[in-house]
């Protein structure tokens, strides 16, 4: 049987966190070789293998800068969905007089038909078109073993 995930208001407002670090470590650290590597090569002309090491350490920075940009395009997607969710999980909260402890979701993006649980009770949100309003139905679950994700495993 499948186990349904509600992920907790905390766990949504902590996930546009960064963590994106060791790439820009990667690219300054190719970039001071880059530089330490032409200097080299600017000094001893003659030899040509500092001129194939600092060619080599550009491709390096070349493709760490587009996986670095390709992964940028995905975060801001990612939180843009998210901040639409806790965007409107706290329009709910705030018009249902709830605690953030108490309002769950099973769905990181805004979508007609996602779940809410509220305290022990589920509704399913249905959106208008530009999804500036929202209607809360109440729901059963066929499987009421629910998986709560409350923080992010590393």
């Amino acid at each position: 049987m499948v186990v349904t995930s509600f992920f907790s208001f905390a766990f949504l407002e902590n996930s546009m966190s960064f963590e994106g670090y060791f790439k820009y470590i990667a690219i300054f650290v190719s970039l001071g070789a880059l530089l330490v590597v032409t200097s080299l090569y600017l000094r001893h002309r003659l030899q040509t293998k500092y001129r194939d090491l600092s060619i080599i350490f550009l491709l390096l920075i070349i493709f760490l800068l587009g996986v670095q940009y390709k992964q940028y395009e995905q975060n801001e997607v990612y939180a843009a969905d998210i901040s639409s969710v806790v965007t409107f999980l706290n329009s709910v909260k705030d018009s249902q007089n709830l605690q953030k402890e108490d309002i769950r979701t099973n769905s990181r993006t805004l979508m007609n038909g996602m779940i809410l649980n509220i305290r022990d009770q589920y509704f399913e949100v249905h959106f208008n078109n530009d999804f500036s309003a929202y209607t809360l139905s109440p729901i059963n679950l066929v499987n009421p073993n629910v998986t709560v994700i409350d923080k992010e495993d590393k």
